[in-house]
């Protein structure tokens, strides 16, 4: 009968992905889209120059905190606007700071405090993604491999 052709010649495959969103995830009628890729691993600085080289098309804008391996104390700010990609300093991460300035400043900011984590403390790359028609699977997945071992 007809239902079991529909599904072997591949039709069953218009679904409208915009009634799954995950938390921090949208997209408008023109196919542009927003994601936040978070992770608590600091990148590797080689593995994300190299990814920067091969740095999807479709990625309008890119924003966010970073850490590199080689550099832990340091927090970056990584920015892409089209084909330019920019790394720069944004200070020192408060787990990089001594035991008593920690102290006082997480007892100043406790929001500070719900995302520490016990091993990296207030580090952590937290990038927001814009594109259009972002595979969030991929991109997140290339990101990955840019982390350090």
């Amino acid at each position: 009968d007809d239902d079991d052709d529909h599904d072997e010649h591949g039709h069953g495959h218009h679904h409208h992905h915009h009634e799954h969103r995950h938390e921090g995830e949208s997209e408008d009628e023109y196919g542009i889209g927003t994601f936040i890729y978070y992770r608590r691993k600091p990148f590797d600085r080689q593995k994300l120059d190299d990814f920067a080289e091969r740095w999807p098309k479709n990625i309008i804008r890119c924003k966010g905190l970073m850490w590199f391996s080689d550099e832990p104390e340091m927090a970056w700010v990584f920015e892409t606007s089209g084909r330019q990609i920019q790394a720069g300093y944004s200070g020192q991460w408060i787990a990089a700071a001594s035991e008593s300035e920690r102290r006082e400043i997480l007892a100043q900011n406790p929001k500070i405090q719900e995302e520490w984590d016990e091993k990296v403390g207030d580090r952590m790359i937290k990038l927001c993604i814009i594109g259009q028609k972002l595979d969030k699977k991929a991109i997140s997945a290339e990101l990955d491999k840019c982390l350090a071992d």
